[in-house]
C-alpha cells in the first residue's frame, strides 16, 4: 500500500489568510486534511475537504472509493467541487464507492438544508445521479472488497461521532482515527492487537488539553485546545509507525519545529503535504 498526504493542515489550513502570526509567516504551506490510499491497483481517498479541486489538479488522482469521517466542513466541503466536476462540467468519471458509516449517511440524508450550492445538496444529488454509490458500514464489522478489507469504528469529536478505519490488504494495515478527540477503550484495544504498519492521527495541537494543569492555562490558551488527541495521548500505542497531521496554524508550531519535537519519539512522525508512506 502506498499512502500520499494530500493535505496535513488543520481546518484553516495554513496559512491562514489576513493571518500574522509566526507559523503563517514561516513559510509553511499547507492543504487541509486527505490522503490518497493506493491498494494494489485501487485508490481509496480519505476525506474530501474544500482544497480537493487543487489537490486534483496538483496530484491529478483518480478515486475508486472515498471515505468521509464526519460533518466538518475540512472533511467534506469538497463534495460541492466534486458534483461540479461530474454533473456540472459532465466530466465522464466513473462512479465512485462511498465508504460510510450507517448513522452518518442517514444525517446526510435527513438533514434540513435549502441550500443548492451546499454539501447537503451536493451530496444528496450525487447519491440520486448515481455517481455516488453507497456501502453503509456497520461499526465493529469488516468489509471486503476489492482486494482489502475495512473496519469502520467509532470515535468521539466533541459532540460528534466520528468515524476512523482499520485498513488490511496482504499482510499490511493502516488505521485512520481521523479528528479523535478521545479514544475509546475499544478502539486502543482494536490498535494494540492489530499492531498496524502506519497509524494516521489528526493532532492539530501536538498535545490535547488533559496534559495540561491549571497553571498551564497561559500555554494552554495559546494553543487554543478543541476536542482533538495529542500525541501524549497516541505514543504509547503499538503501531509500526505513528503519522501526525492535520497541523494547525493555533498550535504555535512550525513544521520544523514539530519535526524538533518528535526527535524523542523513533517511530513518530510529521506529515507534510505531499508525503508519501509505503506500508
Amino acid at each position: 500500500m502506498l499512502v500520499t498526504v494530500l493535505g496535513s493542515g488543520g481546518s484553516e489550513g495554513v496559512p491562514v489568510p489576513y493571518c500574522t502570526c509566526r507559523v503563517c509567516k514561516s513559510g509553511d504551506r499547507r492543504y487541509r486534511t486527505s490522503y490518497l490510499i493506493r491498494v494494489r491497483d485501487k485508490f481509496l481517498l480519505a476525506e474530501i475537504g474544500p482544497d480537493f479541486r487543487r489537490q486534483q489538479l496538483r496530484y491529478r488522482f483518480p478515486i475508486d472509493y472515498l471515505f468521509i469521517s464526519h460533518e466538518h466542513k475540512d472533511h467534506i466541503g469538497g463534495l460541492t467541487e466534486l458534483k461540479q466536476i461530474m454533473l456540472i462540467a459532465k466530466i465522464r468519471i466513473k462512479p465512485i464507492q462511498l465508504l460510510i458509516s450507517k448513522r452518518f449517511h442517514k444525517e446526510l440524508l435527513w438533514h434540513v438544508s435549502t441550500d443548492k450550492e451546499g454539501v447537503i445538496h451536493a451530496y444528496r444529488k450525487l447519491l440520486r445521479d448515481r455517481k455516488l454509490i453507497p456501502n453503509l458500514l456497520d461499526y465493529g464489522k469488516g468489509f471486503k472488497l476489492d482486494g482489502f478489507e475495512i473496519e469502520l469504528f467509532k470515535n468521539k469529536h466533541g459532540n460528534l461521532a466520528c468515524g476512523g478505519f482499520l485498513l488490511k490488504s496482504g499482510g499490511r494495515s493502516i488505521v485512520y482515527l481521523a479528528d479523535a478527540g478521545m479514544l475509546y477503550q475499544k478502539v486502543e484495544g482494536l490498535i494494540n492487537e492489530t499492531n498496524p504498519d502506519l497509524l494516521i492521527a489528526n493532532t492539530p495541537f501536538f498535545y490535547s488539553s488533559s496534559k495540561f494543569k491549571r497553571e498551564d492555562r497561559n500555554h494552554t490558551r495559546r494553543m487554543r485546545m478543541t476536542h482533538h488527541i495529542g500525541i501524549d495521548s497516541i505514543h504509547h500505542l503499538q503501531a509500526g509507525r505513528i503519522l501526525l497531521s492535520h497541523s494547525s496554524h493555533k498550535s504555535g508550531f512550525t513544521h520544523r519545529e514539530i519535526e524538533k519535537e518528535l526527535l524523542g519519539y523513533k517511530n513518530i512522525m510529521a506529515a507534510r503535504d505531499g508525503l508519501r508512506i509505503r506500508v
